[in-house]
């Protein structure tokens, strides 16, 4: 890692750190820094009501945005590297898709939220087994673009799937419960959700930073991989299983979440370049940073928490937009 990067992941640490008190502190019921410190320093009862709130209400959200924010990030990077194609997302295989599919069939059932979350996880994953037998069935099923067509077609299944769910949901109750789950949100974080994502996330990021040096091979084609001695074919489907893993645990426990998979990878190349050296370690922060920011104003500007995706949706399409009139900014130079 060179001087630069580490500067920058030096300054994101800082940030996150920053933002993630913030984000313990900011809400319908706010506290005053002193208060914070003192809540989390001392064991003053009289501090027992703001301390309650921390820790049962803001830290386990605070967490899930902080670890499904690196698994979006970081899965998003990783399927635009594979498959390179800089404008693929983490649903590109269909793993939102179908992970939408079992939460809606779970809350049509009337089951709790731990089913809900199992059933996602469960549709999220099969949905990938799905899309890779898809992609065998053409004749060329080694090549990048015939497992994104897959992808393609069963997501739009899933999404046909979804739709009917949605039929046979009562418009009043279910249809509701199911289209608020869809847009994503925090409310329902709990610290044993946090536990099951921690592990995940941790054992996941370390293999990847692990194996960095390795993605940048493979994401220059078969034949650079074979000339280097790698196993092209393992690699890549670890690569891809990793990420479709981090997507569907992400979907799982705060629904769909769009554009931070597309936007944050962007934004770190824009900075460090293609390097997976650098690119994944500042995806994770980047990555984190973003969604305890889009949390903090979910829960803030109005008194019923406005929906995860909606956020990512606004802040992501304008910061999409400058990075591309900075690219096309950018292209000019280069040619005069």
């Amino acid at each position: 890692m060179n001087k630069k990067t580490a500067i920058y992941l030096s300054c994101s640490l800082g940030l996150f750190a920053i933002v993630f008190c913030v984000a313990l502190m900011v809400g319908r019921y706010p506290m005053a820094l002193s208060d914070f410190f003192k809540c989390i320093f001392s064991s003053d009862s009289a501090y027992n009501t703001q301390r309650s709130i921390i820790l049962n209400l803001r830290l386990p959200r605070t967490l899930m945005a902080c670890f499904v924010g690196i698994g979006l990030s970081v899965s998003g990077l990783l399927y635009q590297e594979i498959f390179h194609n800089k404008l693929t997302s983490p649903d590109l295989l269909g793993v939102s898709s179908g992970a939408s599919v079992g939460a809606a069939i779970a809350i049509l059932l009337g089951l709790s939220s731990v089913f809900i979350s199992v059933f996602a996880f469960v549709m999220g994953v099969a949905t990938i087994m799905i899309t890779m037998i898809v992609a065998r069935l053409f004749k060329n099923n080694n090549s990048s673009v015939t497992l994104i067509l897959a992808g393609i077609i069963v997501g739009g299944f899933m999404s046909a799937m979804l739709s009917l769910v949605k039929y046979f949901a009562d418009p009043t109750t279910t249809l509701a419960s199911i289209t608020y789950w869809l847009m994503g949100s925090f409310q329902n974080a709990k610290m044993s959700e946090v536990y099951i994502m921690f592990p995940v996330i941790l054992a996941s990021c370390i293999s990847l930073l692990l194996m960095s040096w390795r993605i940048n091979i493979i994401a220059l084609g078969r034949e650079e991989a074979q000339t280097k001695g790698l196993n092209y074919k393992a690699y890549r489907i670890s690569i891809i299983a990793i990420a479709t893993l981090l997507t569907a645990l992400s979907v799982a426990f705060c629904g769909t979440i769009s554009w931070i998979g597309l936007v944050v990878p962007h934004i770190v190349r824009l900075i460090v370049g293609r390097d997976t050296r650098k690119t994944i370690p500042l995806c994770m922060t980047f990555g984190a940073i973003f969604m305890i920011l889009v949390d903090i104003f979910s829960r803030t500007f109005t008194d019923a928490e406005i929906p995860l995706s909606a956020i990512t949706g606004l802040f992501g399409t304008i910061i999409f937009v400058i990075i591309l009139i900075y690219r096309r900014k950018e292209v000019y130079y280069d040619n005069n």
